[in-house]
């Protein structure tokens, strides 16, 4: 396993992880690896803007059932 070393932390940054790492009982390299998860899990910028830009105006994301919120929308009214 890697070990990853992170440095010019400002003292306060390392105050606030460390107190946020003890709040949700983790230790703070736990915590750091968590949020590096996290980030590289998400989308780049630059794969979102592709993604929004691929779509035709107007059309709706192909992975939202369009119909079925229609229905729950129609359903919280009725």
């Amino acid at each position: 396993m890697a070990t990853l070393q992170v440095k010019n932390v400002p003292d306060e940054l390392y105050a606030a992880v460390k107190e946020r790492a003890a709040k949700e009982h983790m230790t703070v390299s736990d915590l750091v690896l968590r949020n590096l998860r996290r980030e590289v899990e998400r989308m780049s910028v630059d794969e979102w803007l592709e993604r929004v830009t691929s779509r035709r105006a107007g059309e709706p994301p192909r992975d939202i059932d369009v119909q079925a919120v229609m229905d729950e929308v129609r359903a919280e009214l009725g």
